[in-house]
């Protein structure tokens, strides 16, 4: 059957080697409310590792995050404490062929920041949340949100409300903000980045071996984590979505340095698509249209696989997705990825969430070395 698609293939393989210096991706400050016979406020550098790797991340809960040595930090009124930081990532590229189809594979050399963008994290009291983070390069925020988490201290429930990434895949949730040099992956890229305005529901639930239908483990570091949420409006404002529902259950464990992930997504969408493309793996390159269906709704599936044990790392996505209303037709594709820190330092997982941790560093210097195989098509002729 004939479908007015024009659908596209992408297919690539890059091995590169990550020279990170791991000082630039941490700096978060904290300000410290004077008391009232102390007019001047101190500022004080926060860099213990339970901050300044962390608090980046929608996964770190404020309330467990330590203060200072002296258990002195941010307190207003005895119910907001506030961290401001940011993240700068610069880039240099070199590159021709597909990554710079729109100047017909001319080379093309120069530099951009990939990341340039200030962060506020405020809790209020032990239920709320209150997250800012706003990219200076793009001019918008990319997180805006409110969120409530329960007293549940190791299997948490949240109610996020705003600008958030939807619960679709380990490459979105995860993104690259943590190391790894390359862009998302190009499947990823093309069927599971969504960034969105909405409402999501998380909650984390630990497998106690009473409770195992079947006991593969010997202790309790397992858990199944379900998030839904209803949205719109992309952020990023790749495609004009009216309603999105979308929702991924994961199961995994950590023990020992060594965890083990598999997950499940769906979303089903509204709205109007009148393009389909990727970024091949880097940022800067021009992306790639893989189809201009002009289809008014869209159902993506998402699987996805983790295993880190000390210095290795390897990860899988597969996405297939279809186009209806208008026009019907189908795109999907996946990838594979491996990773060796050759300085000895390894992937940390958070099964609470189903997302990877930051990487823990034996020193100021990060070395890894990794390859990801990207495949992403769909059913009509190549572009």
């Amino acid at each position: 059957m004939n479908y007015p698609m024009n659908f596209g293939y992408h297919k690539s393989l890059v091995v590169a080697a990550v020279l990170l210096i791991m000082l630039p991706r941490s700096g978060y400050a904290q300000i410290e409310a004077g008391a009232a016979a102390e007019p001047d406020a101190r500022v004080a550098t926060l860099l213990d590792t339970d901050t300044t790797n962390e608090m980046h991340d929608d996964s770190t809960l404020l309330r467990n995050v330590s203060v200072l040595k002296d258990e002195t930090g941010v307190e207003f009124f005895n119910a907001l404490r506030i961290w401001v930081g940011g993240a700068i990532q610069y880039d240099y590229y070199n590159f021709d062929g597909v990554f710079s189809n729109g100047d017909q594979g001319e080379r093309r050399e120069g530099g951009n920041f990939r990341r340039l963008e200030g962060i506020l994290r405020s809790s209020l009291y032990d239920w709320g949340e209150i997250k800012a983070q706003y990219d200076f390069d793009a001019g918008l925020f990319r997180d805006l949100y409110l969120r409530w988490v329960s007293d549940r201290p190791s299997t948490p429930l949240t109610i996020t409300l705003g600008n958030q990434n939807e619960p679709i895949g380990l490459d979105q949730l995860q993104g690259n903000k943590q190391g790894i040099a390359q862009e998302q992956s190009a499947p990823s890229s093309a069927f599971g980045a969504w960034t969105s305005l909405g409402v999501r529901l998380h909650r984390a639930f630990q497998v106690v071996g009473a409770d195992r239908p079947i006991d593969l483990f010997d202790d309790d570091a397992a858990f199944v984590t379900t998030s839904v949420g209803v949205f719109t409006e992309d952020i990023e404002e790749g495609h004009d979505t009216d309603l999105a529902v979308t929702g991924r259950l994961t199961a995994g464990r950590e023990r020992d340095g060594v965890g083990i992930h598999a997950g499940l997504s769906l979303s089903y969408r509204e709205g109007f698509y009148d393009r389909i493309s990727l970024r091949p793996e880097l940022q800067k390159a021009d992306r790639v249209t893989l189809a201009s269906p002009e289809a008014n709704t869209q159902g993506i599936v998402g699987l996805e696989g983790m295993y880190n044990r000390g210095p290795l790392h390897l990860q899988g996505e597969a996405f297939y997705s279809h186009y209806g209303g208008r026009v019907g037709g189908y795109g999907g594709g996946g990838y594979l990825m491996a990773g060796w820190f050759v300085t000895g330092d390894s992937w940390g997982y958070n099964p609470q969430w189903g997302v990877l941790a930051a990487p823990t560093s034996t020193g100021g210097l990060s070395v890894e070395l990794f390859g990801r195989l990207s495949h992403t098509r769909g059913e009509d002729d190549v572009n």
